[in-house]
């Protein structure tokens, strides 16, 4: 029997999944001899190209079965001095699907990292809709669900057969894990979950949600929501943000959040083929219409769009004047609020363009023009390339006048290393060492991968802690 271990793989793994799964390699390999095992590990920005790219890979190895891991579970949640029959679940997973030839996907349970910490399991409502499971509802063993979690599930191949591709799409209304079990059972196939299975599913503040810890986790969750913590002033920023972005999206559009996830849906990134062929890519995102905007909101509500969202927001010191540019702006659902909070800002994005269009709207709507730019200024104390410079053919030239109208001390800051997606069509400039290279030869220096400073000759050191302390006390709009 062959066997495809499927790892969609974000960015960072905690060092607890890695040292979990490294362990249960070594188990299949001593323990499952009768078995051959392959490894699959895709990057992702947008988790259904990676799962798409891994299914791929099962069907060209001729697997039989497709076991899809998270890069943030914990089989072993105890950390077990030794092995332990824990990484015995696929095979029994396997026993389940080898008993019903029916059985098309079957998973184990886990917990949900935030709020109520619920089972990862659904079931269908009386209105067609889905809903998790009530720890109640949980029997303890192999149960018939509508969908169980993709962080842990087994996939008969042969299901594939039998499903029309793009097996995992944009989750734009339906996560991946509802999109895969919807389809089975639309093909004839039972979806099940094995909840005497459960493994553990590791937090951003790297805890691993278990059954033992999970109440006092939601309990956490909810004094965090309810105030009293500092991390309620990011949650509070982050969903204003977003709301009033949401709100001005859906006002501009004329529809409603959910119709433009049904826009959203019909964006199809493969026509800017035809667009290189004709070397007119201007021409290509301009005519993307509501489609594009659209795309945009519902793409900047996924979560880890709203990780960034915050992360950006808490590297700019908006109680200083500061003055920025936002180079393929879009929407600018980040650079926008700083707009709101005082600060300049320049947005740079191709005139005619919707989601262009709308910002200019949005600047005119709440009243801050006078903030706002259309085109290169200078000097910055920061300049913003978010999604933008994998979509550049001429990004040497883009960089090269960024770096001019960035002050010395100044910051690029950029998402830019964090995107692996190379399988998205209209992403182009995809060599990181070239782009290192050339920020490096303009005088941009790495602070981190998502912070690049402009320096001047005595700040090249970065050996001396002299050096650093002076940029630092020097610097009052980059915050590190």
């Amino acid at each position: 029997m062959r066997i495809c271990i499927g790892i969609p793989c974000y960015r960072d793994v905690a060092g607890e999944t890695l040292s979990d799964y490294m362990r249960f390699a070594y188990y299949c390999g001593r323990r499952l001899p009768e078995h051959d095992f392959f490894l699959a590990v895709k990057t992702k920005s947008e988790q259904f190209r990676a799962r798409n790219a891994i299914v791929e890979s099962a069907r060209q190895l001729s697997c039989d079965y497709m076991f899809f891991l998270d890069d943030d579970q914990v089989i072993d949640w105890e950390d077990s001095p030794g092995p332990i029959e824990r990484y015995g679940l696929l095979a029994k997973l396997i026993s389940h699907m080898e008993n019903d030839p029916l059985l098309g996907i079957v998973g184990a349970l886990y917990y949900h990292r935030g709020a109520e910490c619920r089972p990862v399991i659904m079931k269908h409502g009386t209105d067609g809709g889905y809903y998790w499971l009530r720890d109640d509802e949980v029997i303890n063993g192999l149960q018939e669900v509508a969908v169980t979690g993709g962080g842990c599930m087994l996939i008969r191949m042969s299901l594939f057969d039998r499903v029309q591709g793009p097996y995992f799409e944009p989750e734009f209304q339906f996560g991946t894990d509802i999109q895969i079990c919807k389809k089975a059972v639309e093909a004839g196939f039972k979806v099940a979950c094995d909840t005497s299975i459960k493994v553990g599913h590791v937090m951003n503040r790297r805890e691993i949600v278990t059954p033992q810890n999970r109440h006092r986790i939601a309990q956490e969750n909810a004094r965090h929501h309810a105030g009293g913590d500092e991390g309620l002033v990011k949650s509070w920023l982050t969903n204003s943000t977003l709301t009033l972005y949401r709100m001005d999206v859906e006002e501009y559009l004329g529809k409603t959040f959910s119709e433009c996830i049904e826009i959203a849906e019909r964006y199809n990134e493969h026509e800017i083929n035809n667009a290189k062929k004709r070397n007119d890519l201007i021409g290509y995102y301009a005519s993307r219409g509501d489609k594009q905007l659209a795309r945009q909101l519902v793409f900047h509500h996924s979560q880890p769009m709203i990780t960034q969202l915050e992360m950006w927001h808490s590297m700019i010191n908006t109680q200083a004047p500061g003055y920025g540019c936002d180079f393929g702006c879009g929407s600018a659902p980040v650079t926008f609020e700083f707009v709101l909070r005082g600060h300049r800002m320049d947005f740079i994005d191709i005139n005619g363009s919707t989601a262009y269009e709308f910002t200019k709207w949005r600047a005119k709507k709440r009243g801050v023009e006078d903030l706002c730019g259309w085109s290169w200024g200078g000097l910055y104390d920061y300049i913003f390339f978010l999604d933008s410079i994998e979509h550049l053919e001429n990004w040497e030239e883009v960089l090269a006048e960024a770096a001019k109208r960035l002050k010395t001390n100044g910051g690029i800051i950029t998402n830019y290393y964090l995107n692996y997606d190379n399988k998205n069509p209209e992403h182009i400039s995809m060599d990181k060492d070239a782009v290192t290279k050339h920020l490096i030869s303009l005088g941009i220096y790495p602070l981190s991968e998502i912070l690049w400073v402009k320096k001047d000759l005595g700040f090249m050191d970065r050996g001396k802690e002299a050096n650093n302390e002076r940029y630092y006390q020097e610097n009052r709009i980059l915050l590190s």
